[in-house]
């Protein structure tokens, strides 16, 4: 292989390499970022009442809040889960049960 060739050859090796690190770190940023992220709070039926939950955990049951009291599509909802990006938004809207 000549000089010219055996030269590029390196160059695009080097390229490859540099394109690939990025990717990599890249990676690593956007998994550790998701990794931060806050968990979504639910509310979700519990018994005849509702909780808040994070993740798998309960936060709090709403005792007050009785599930054969409330329109059968709010009841549908939370046998589903209502999912809220913050625990105030959940509290809330729990409030609105609440009255």
């Amino acid at each position: 292989m000549d000089k010219t060739k055996c030269r590029n050859l390196n160059i695009a090796v080097i390229i490859v390499s540099i394109f690939a690190s990025i990717i990599i770190i890249t990676a690593a940023i956007v998994a550790a970022g998701r990794r931060d992220k806050p968990k979504a709070f639910i509310l979700k039926s519990y018994g005849n009442n509702v909780a808040l939950y994070s993740g798998d955990e309960i936060v709090e049951v709403y005792g007050s809040v009785l599930l054969d009291t409330l329109p059968e599509s709010d009841k549908k909802m939370l046998d589903t889960g209502i999912s809220f990006p913050t625990k105030e938004e959940a509290v809330s809207a729990i409030e609105d049960y609440d009255g």
